[in-house]
């Protein structure tokens, strides 16, 4: 059957050096050991901020804006109520933001500044919010996307990691409330990027240079740096079950969600699309995200799951059955990107 290329799905999972491209947590950690460890860093994050962790109530879109955004669902396959947040930056650009794959474990920030993105659209466009974009390119200082290298070594400082590759979900979470991020179009950045000669269209926002990611992953230039964060997130809540799952999906709150999960194959869908679901025989130790849901021709729901870091058309589409069975085996790790602030800062921009 040919697949409906609106879809944008992964027909043969592609699965690349899994000893490289997984980086959820410490190697030698196993499953039951990392989960652990983020339930309690999680924890200690609620403690210093728990207003950030709280829900807050979606703010809605005006009708008109409604009735384009589901008539641009529709034309692309997604049925009635659908909440298909991977379609938002075709919705905005007018074509797929398709960045490069990550080239070391970074994927728990590689998969993160996506679904982060995804926010800040919806934020601008869907609710009209009074926001600025970070850059309105795919690639260069002016893209859309943050500073990826910055917030992995400044959650890696704040996890304590230092050497080889690698992060969980919750110093992730804890540098984007209480650090913000950092916009490839900061002078200090780009002046800082042209010295160590990464400094071409394509290593913004994710430097093509593996050492170069690996010295922010071992903290070396993100104090220098981080007084020009910002954008921080004021709303991330822990996502522990499938129904506050699909309310915060609907609600226009992307996740980044870090687990053991494999994923691969199932079937195909009479509307011309894959199905995946976990691969109970394998296991990757890495970071995707959730980018909303969709309503098939037969009225079942199913989850897009993003894995772009692995390539433009690595994006699953789970049954929430099978999302449900996860929550129920306590395999994910999940926290939800909400409300972004604005920026504070009104520094000149490079590039």
């Amino acid at each position: 059957m040919t697949l409906n290329p609106d879809f944008r799905s992964a027909d043969d999972v592609y699965v690349p050096d899994i000893k490289n491209m997984c980086g959820w947590g410490y190697r030698a950690e196993n499953e039951s050991t990392r989960l652990l460890r983020e339930k309690r860093k999680f924890e200690k994050i609620q403690r210093d901020l728990p207003k950030a962790f709280e829900t807050r109530e979606a703010k809605s879109m005006s009708p008109e804006m409604l009735k384009k955004w589901n008539d641009f669902q529709s034309s692309k396959g997604r049925g009635k109520d659908s909440f298909d947040w991977s379609l938002l930056d075709e919705f905005v650009t007018g074509k797929p933001l398709v960045w490069l794959p990550q080239i070391i474990g970074s994927c728990v920030a590689s998969n993160t500044f996506r679904p982060y993105c995804t926010r800040q659209m919806y934020e601008i466009v869907l609710q009209g919010q009074p926001e600025e974009y970070m850059g309105r390119n795919e690639f260069g200082p002016q893209n859309f996307g943050f500073y990826a290298p910055f917030s992995y070594g400044m959650a890696r400082k704040r996890a304590d990691m230092r050497g080889g590759d690698g992060l969980y979900c919750a110093p992730m979470v804890e540098t984007m409330v209480k650090d913000g991020v950092l916009s490839c179009n900061v002078p200090e950045l780009f002046e800082l990027t042209r010295k160590l000669k990464v400094n071409d269209d394509r290593d913004f926002p994710e430097p093509q240079s593996a050492a170069i990611y690996r010295q922010f992953g071992d903290h070396k230039h993100i104090d220098k740096l981080a007084p020009y964060a910002d954008y921080r997130i004021v709303e991330a809540p822990m996502v522990t079950n499938v129904d506050q799952f699909i309310d915060l999906l609907k609600a226009g709150k992307p996740m980044f969600v870090c687990s053991m999960e494999a994923i691969h194959k199932v079937g195909t869908h009479a509307d011309g699309f894959p199905i995946h679901k976990r691969n109970p025989r394998d296991q990757w130790a890495h970071n995707m995200s959730f980018q909303g849901g969709f309503y098939a021709s037969d009225g079942n729901l199913y989850i897009r799951e993003s894995n772009e870091s692995w390539g433009a058309n690595a994006i699953y589409n789970r049954p929430i059955e099978d999302i449900a069975d996860s929550f129920k085996a306590n395999r994910l790790t999940i926290a939800a990107i909400g409300e972004i602030e604005s920026a504070k800062s009104a520094a000149p921009l490079a590039g």
